[in-house]
């Protein structure tokens, strides 16, 4: 779906988003409540076949939102917003934690098919289209003009200039070959390097860091508290690390979170070695900065690889890249239900030594991205400028 944006427009299909989430959705439903004993095989068949149209919905939003914020935003508030926007993930998972406490299964089918639905008619009046894709496409530049107009709240554009989107890089025949001409080659591959190695950590620490610590015997209620406080240190590290990009750049600022990911994962493993059990107030705080790390990398992810390719081809690169990530968010329960199923079971420590060292990879891979966003006093507009020409006098407004 990032691919249809890069061709019919970020909003028309980010919008196609919403339909295949509700459908998706309001159809599990459906078929939850309908399903008994008798026929729970069919019922299982038609719910996966639901839930797989319902992915074709949550794969295409975030990097379509990614593409759309960063199009729309100026690059002193970039990355900030982009940064809230991908934090919002965990805390929705948070909020549907909470509401199936409440409400009975089948219904989080439902609330998750009205929840788009609700969207779609907000949207419908409120989202704009990305400027940038409007510029690319004359016969959309008069509406650019009226929308340019209510965003700086004077009638300064008359329809009638003409549009350009100022951006360096060669262009080869598609976009899959423009991502691995020489000009961004270097990027594609540590983009998706460090993003696949930074799904694997989080999917692991996601659904395996209450596991991990009561096998080392660290009571349960602990346990939960750590993951708890890993979801809550994302919006920290996605909001905090991004404000300041606007002093250091993405490549700094990125690479030292990562770091802290490492080494809060590799104490978390020294921790193991003791004979006795870890003190409580270590492992949340362990877990809170390593969810800091962690998640606010997933945020300056998608905000670096959004900087790093053109409007023409932004949506499939960015789809791509996130795409690929999910290597890693696949290998993960594989890879830990190895390591549990082992008989004897390594010790606890060298498993969480094992995931500092793939979120060293992430450190890496991250640091030697070549296109990362600057500080805000460097020159470098990265994504390209939007330029206006009048098409009668030549004059730039």
């Amino acid at each position: 779906l990032g691919w249809l944006g890069d061709r019919i427009g970020r909003k028309k299909s980010y919008f196609a988003c919403l339909v295949f989430l509700f459908i998706g959705s309001v159809l599990c439903y459906v078929n939850a409540k309908a399903g008994t004993p008798e026929n729970a095989t069919a019922t299982i068949h038609q719910m996966t076949i639901w839930r797989f149209v319902t992915g074709l919905g949550m794969g295409g939003v975030t990097p379509l939102a990614t593409t759309l914020i960063s199009e729309w935003t100026s690059q002193r508030f970039r990355s900030v917003i982009v940064a809230l926007v991908i934090s919002a993930v965990p805390v929705g998972g948070s909020l549907a934690g909470l509401a199936i406490q409440h409400v009975p299964w089948e219904q989080m089918f439902l609330i998750g098919g009205l929840v788009p639905l609700g969207l779609f008619i907000c949207f419908g009046f409120l989202l704009p289209e990305s400027p940038k894709f409007m510029a690319q496409h004359p016969s959309m530049h008069k509406r650019l003009a009226r929308s340019l107009n209510r965003l700086l709240g004077e009638q300064r554009f008359a329809g009638d200039e003409q549009f350009l989107v100022q951006e360096s890089g060669k262009r080869s025949s598609n976009w899959l070959a423009t991502i691995w001409n020489s000009d961004y080659a270097r990027a594609t591959f540590f983009i998706w390097v460090a993003f696949s190695f930074n799904s694997f950590v989080l999917y692991m620490y996601t659904n395996y860091l209450k596991v991990l610590l009561t096998t080392d015997g660290v009571a349960d209620p602990v346990a939960g508290s750590a993951l708890s406080l890993f979801s809550i240190g994302a919006f920290f590290g996605s909001i905090g690390g991004a404000a300041l990009i606007r002093y250091f750049g993405s490549r700094y600022v990125g690479a030292a979170l990562a770091f802290l990911g490492v080494a809060g994962t590799f104490l978390i493993g020294v921790l193991a070695t003791a004979a006795a059990a870890p003190a409580d107030f270590n492992v949340k705080a362990l877990a809170f900065v390593v969810g800091m790390s962690i998640n606010g990398m997933q945020a300056f992810m998608y905000a670096v690889s959004a900087h790093s390719y053109p409007t023409g081809i932004r949506g499939s690169a960015v789809g791509l890249a996130q795409t690929i990530s999910r290597i890693g968010a696949v290998l993960s329960p594989i890879v830990a239900g190895s390591y549990l199923a082992m008989d004897p079971m390594p010790g606890v420590n060298l498993f969480f030594w094992f995931v500092a060292g793939c979120a060293l990879i992430t450190t890496i891979s991250f640091f030697l991205i070549p296109s990362h966003i600057p500080s805000s006093r460097s020159h470098d507009t990265g994504g390209g400028e939007l330029e206006v020409q009048g098409l009668k006098e030549g004059a730039r407004p």
